[in-house]
């Protein structure tokens, strides 16, 4: 059952869940902005990342000053979520993303007006189900790779370890290239000095994904946009294209 914790800095309420998908408990977070019902981005988090990571605290805090609830939940085997990291699969998120979608879509204080953003693999994952959900409104992706494959030497040694081939076995299943024309109403930003995922990812996605769309690229921005500035713009950018999508 859902519950209600203190309020963040900007937030109403935070309140705690959990959904079932399969054996698994999914935990998360929804913050409602102080006016509802409110429009709703779920975020979606990267390979090893969890919803506590201080790209996605920092993405409720501002998003919910700004009239926008957010949504951020462990994939399973991250954070509170059960399972483990080894049996994570892009299937697997598929499903999981789904479950939390259809927990927004029934809660009271949130409007139908549901967008996505994600970071790396939840980037990924966002776009693969937006595909299959026409009613997710808008997307925001962040350093998102359009080819898996092509970064499997990107991942260091100790993670990829973590990983069985399962993982990979799966993921030859799932491919943007047949998807992305489908999807409109996307942002995607990406740092400039992205080793990981290089940039060149981002503008093929671009280049496929049909209008409204925007790309922006964070000049000095690493992987995880941690430098202050480069943090900050996209969040002012994300913010932006949601109030522009999801508020009108």
């Amino acid at each position: 059952m859902p519950r209600a914790l203190t309020s963040s800095l900007y937030a109403r309420m935070v309140e705690q869940f959990r959904v079932r998908v399969e054996h698994r408990s999914i935990s998360g977070l929804l913050h409602l902005p102080r006016q509802a019902p409110a429009p709703c981005v779920i975020t979606a988090h990267g390979l090893f990342s969890s919803k506590d990571s201080d790209k996605f605290v920092s993405i409720a805090d501002y998003f919910t000053a700004r009239g926008l609830a957010v949504i951020r939940f462990d994939f399973g085997g991250c954070g509170e979520s059960d399972g483990t990291i080894s049996d994570t699969t892009v299937s697997r998120r598929l499903k999981e993303l789904e479950a939390v979608v259809a927990f927004a879509r029934q809660h009271p204080l949130l409007s139908q007006q549901l967008g996505l953003l994600g970071s790396s693999l939840g980037g990924y994952v966002s776009l693969l189900y937006a595909a299959q959900d026409q009613n997710i409104i808008a997307l925001s992706v962040w350093s998102t790779p359009y080819n898996l494959f092509a970064l499997r030497e990107s991942i260091p040694a100790h993670e990829l370890h973590q990983l069985k081939n399962d993982f990979f076995v799966d993921a030859a299943q799932h491919h943007l290239q047949s998807v992305l024309s489908d999807l409109a109403t996307v942002q995607i930003i990406h740092g400039k000095n992205d080793t990981v995922v290089p940039p060149s990812h981002a503008a093929e996605i671009f280049s496929r994904v049909s209008e409204p769309k925007e790309l922006r690229i964070i000049p000095a921005g690493d992987h995880s946009l941690t430098g202050p500035a480069d943090r900050t713009k996209a969040l002012e950018l994300s913010a932006r294209w949601f109030q522009i999508h999801l508020q009108s």
